[in-house]
């Protein structure tokens, strides 16, 4: 199989029909009266991500364009299908699955000693200390026996880009174990796709010449440069390789083993009937040891002057994030920066969507699969400092309204016991059910912020929401009856206290608002 010629990419056209296209048909029917290409439409969300990516480096490997002007020109229009399969045809050997270079796989597999059963493959599988402690209690063993082709590709894809913590030895991905990815959504595939694609100045930068042969792209097409030595030995850097392997990392020593059978049997992913099967494959740890790098795709934070992706944390990615996933944010020493993507995007002057999505991890144990979808606004020259400060205070104010709501919440329902479990969700509860008026206000905030005190309006009006939806998650979790030995007294106590604390001055002042005048009362 081979991934620039053969069809495997499953799709959704507008008019909701789904079917698998080659790469380069991308820009089927797009400024026709036939349906153009939607979106991705693989049996899971994080290959839908996975293959979103494996796109946009396709396209940024082969189609990078030359100046800021050629960019707005494919936008604008569109390449043929044609042109396309003529730009992914340079690179055409290097995507074959299987062979002696197989794509994303180690190139000496005789080297390659352990062998794991295909599911280890998929991020949410249990590890093999989980597997022996017998604790894999929420995801199950045994689930994928066998995948197809085309999911298999898909798997090792995903492995290799959000590669977790392995054990000994067993890299992490090029931007660590699951990161956050932040995309540009557009009205169709193709223009999600090439608004994550950047200029060449952007991307490029001072590339060295002795960095441009296949293999500093493709690092599967020689041997692995391998990282047994101990640190700073067996490193691989930003300048020790082409830009391009941030789309192509290879952080696993991983060979895939395809079985032909002679009756077909489903895929455990997709259902597809098929004769070629991946039970198992191969795999060695102190493969490639990446250090360093920028990913166009993912937001990073600076701390001590170290650059680092971000990773979704447990709670989601919401609106608490926005500021530093769409603009750069400094909170004392520490600055949160948009991916290069989204900085790009700001030079169009538009408004847009922004896709946020990954893995949260813990070491190798993958916790939760988070999906976002958030607008990128266009501001005023010469308010966007202001714009800043006032969404700071905004969310500022809803993190101490969430930490009153779950003291008291506590304090209802357990007095000053210690408490064990989990109340997440109480969290959770609040930050969802904020999260549409937020962005409403934002939007708002745009507006008037134009105006003298033209911020007050706005901030009042989220002041009472924050109070309003802080009430409504204590009074549903606090009064329900779900809860055994519920002492009523200390129930309305806590939800009084609740009450004091929101209506004190503590959440004004953080708002900048002025404080109510109580004498007239």
């Amino acid at each position: 199989m081979n991934l620039i010629n053969d069809t495997w990419i499953p799709v959704r056209r507008a008019d909701g029909t789904t079917e698998k296209i080659e790469p380069w048909r991308l820009t089927d029917h797009i400024g026709t009266s036939k349906s153009p290409i939607a979106a991705v439409a693989s049996p899971r969300p994080d290959f839908d991500g996975a293959l979103t990516q494996f796109l946009i480096g396709l396209l940024q490997t082969t189609c990078t364009p030359e100046t800021e002007a050629a960019w707005w020109e494919w936008r604008k229009t569109p390449p043929a299908p044609d042109l396309l399969s003529k730009r992914f045809t340079a690179v055409t050997n290097a995507f074959e699955l299987m062979g002696n270079k197989a794509f994303m796989q180690d190139a000496t597999p005789a080297d390659l000693e352990t062998e794991q059963v295909i599911a280890a493959l998929l991020m949410e599988s249990p590890g093999e200390h989980t597997l022996k402690q017998n604790k894999d209690h929420f995801i199950k063993r045994g689930i994928v026996h066998q995948l197809c082709t085309d999911c298999v590709a898909t798997a090792l894809y995903s492995m290799q880009t959000n590669a977790p913590s392995g054990g000994q030895g067993h890299r992490t991905g090029l931007r660590g174990g699951g990161p956050l990815t932040t995309l540009v959504l557009g009205t169709d595939l193709w223009e999600t796709c090439w608004l994550n694609v950047l200029e060449k100045n952007r991307y490029i930068g001072g590339v060295r010449a002795e960095n441009n042969l296949p293999v500093d792209r493709f690092p599967w097409l020689a041997a692995t440069r391998t990282s047994a030595a101990k640190s700073p030995a067996g490193l691989t850097t930003s300048i020790d390789v082409h830009p391009d392997q941030q789309y192509w990392a290879m952080p696993r020593r991983i060979r895939l083993v395809c079985q032909q059978i002679d009756i077909p049997e489903p895929c455990d992913i997709c259902g597809a009937s098929v004769v070629q099967v991946f039970r198992s494959f191969f795999t060695r740890n102190y493969g490639v040891n990446y250090q360093g790098f920028e990913h166009p795709l993912s937001p990073h934070y600076v701390k001590d002057g170290i650059v680092s992706p971000v990773h979704p944390q447990p709670g989601g990615v919401g609106y608490r994030h926005w500021l530093g996933l769409i603009e750069n944010s400094v909170d004392g020493n520490d600055e949160r920066r948009p991916a290069r993507v989204i900085q790009q995007f700001h030079q169009t002057h538009e408004d847009g969507r922004l896709w946020a999505f990954g893995y949260d991890m813990d070491n190798m144990k993958a916790r939760c699969w988070y999906d976002a979808m958030m607008p990128i606004l266009v501001i005023d020259e010469g308010l966007e400092s202001a714009f800043k400060m006032y969404i700071e205070r905004m969310v500022q104010a809803a993190n101490l309204t969430v930490r009153l709501l779950r003291k008291q919440f506590k304090q209802a329902l357990f007095g000053d016991a210690d408490v064990r479990g989990d109340l997440g969700f109480v969290e959770s509860h609040f930050w969802s059910a904020t999260e549409n008026r937020f962005f409403e206000q934002v939007r708002q905030l745009r507006s008037t912020i134009k105006q003298s005190n033209g911020e007050y309006p706005v901030l009042e009006s989220w002041l009472s929401a924050l109070k309003h939806t802080a009430f409504i998650v204590f009074d549903t979790y606090s009064q329900t009856g779900d809860f055994d030995a519920t002492d009523p007294r200390r129930v309305a106590l806590a939800r009084n206290e609740l009450a004091r604390s929101l209506n004190g001055k503590k959440l004004r002042d953080l708002l900048g608002l002025p404080r109510q005048d109580r004498s007239a009362a």
